[in-house]
Parts: structure tokens; C-alpha cells; sequence
């Protein structure tokens, strides 16, 4: 039985970064690293999608919400959490009188 080759995240990085290259091709890339074209491809389509995480807001919610220039309560996220809050406090309170 033929056991599957593990690639490290570098390995796959560097590979990924020289098929982007103008002065290769995807083919020189799989020769060069030994890969099945689909791997790679496949790489390169990982690499696309997760490729905006990289630059993702990493600060805590406090100072990401300072840095928007929102006040303490005021950032959008917070402002739909206290109308969810307010929703179930209302319904609650809709139930208990029979409305």
C-alpha cells in the first residue's frame, strides 16, 4: 500500500509563491518540486481563498473598535448584540403579560 506524501506548510508556500512567478511555468514549478499539476493547482486554489486571512483585523475587539472611532456601545457589532438582548427581553415580556 502506497502511503500519501506529506508536504510542509513551507514546502507548499514556496511552491505555491514560484508558480506565480512570470518567468515560470506551472508545469517547470511541478518538475522542479515533483508535484502532480492537480496538487498544485489545488495549492494555488487553498492559497487564494485563505490569502485575505492573512491581512484580517488580528486586535481584540476593544482596540479594533477604538480604532474605527466608535465609542464604548456603539460599534456595529455591539449595537446587534444589545438589539438581540432587547429582542428576547421584549418577547419574554410579551409572553409573561399574554400578549
Amino acid at each position: 500500500m502506497t502511503q500519501k506524501k506529506q508536504y510542509t506548510a513551507e514546502f507548499k508556500f514556496k511552491a505555491v509563491m514560484e508558480s506565480y512567478q512570470r518567468d515560470t511555468t506551472i508545469e517547470e514549478v511541478c518538475r522542479k518540486f515533483g508535484l502532480a499539476s492537480s496538487v498544485l493547482h489545488r495549492w494555488r486554489k487553498e492559497f487564494q481563498e485563505s490569502g485575505p486571512e492573512i491581512f484580517a483585523d488580528k486586535r481584540d475587539q476593544e482596540t479594533r473598535r477604538k480604532a474605527q472611532g466608535f465609542a464604548r456601545g456603539e460599534s456595529p457589532d455591539e449595537l446587534k448584540q444589545l438589539i438581540g438582548e432587547l429582542t428576547v427581553q421584549n418577547d419574554i415580556l410579551k409572553k409573561s403579560r399574554g400578549l
